[in-house]
């Protein structure tokens, strides 16, 4: 994301469609904060900025902190073989035939296949 504007006017506020939002499930969580941490560090903002609205002045604390709040937040995602079979049967019926539903299955299928790779679950 490109922010003309740096600092906080640079984070997009509460409500805008490029605000940010954490579903509340734990699996979800690191990668709120990958995608927080990107934003924050394409506007500029210190540790202390990131986290300024909570008693802790530096980041890191505070991402441990709530990170302890979730339960198997520290692990991510994760995938088991049935996931990717089940996105494979779902999407081996339809026929594939635009850039969107190309776009679709990739959505799907990517951060599934790269878990199970990444983890010694399946082999490239």
């Amino acid at each position: 994301m490109s922010n003309t504007a740096t600092g906080f006017r640079g984070m997009p506020g509460t409500g805008a469609k490029e605000a940010l939002s954490f579903s509340g499930c734990a699996g979800d969580l690191l990668d709120f904060f990958t995608q927080f941490e990107d934003l924050a560090h394409s506007c500029g903002l210190t540790s202390s900025q990131q986290c300024h609205a909570y008693d802790d002045a530096d980041y890191d604390t505070f991402k441990a902190r709530v990170i302890d709040e979730y339960p198997g937040a520290e692990k991510g995602m994760q995938f088991t073989y049935r996931d990717l079979e089940c996105i494979i049967l779902t999407y081996g019926e339809s026929d594939i035939s635009t850039k969107t539903e190309l776009m679709e299955f990739s959505q799907q299928f990517r951060p599934v296949v790269t878990w199970l790779v990444k983890n010694n679950k399946l082999s490239e």
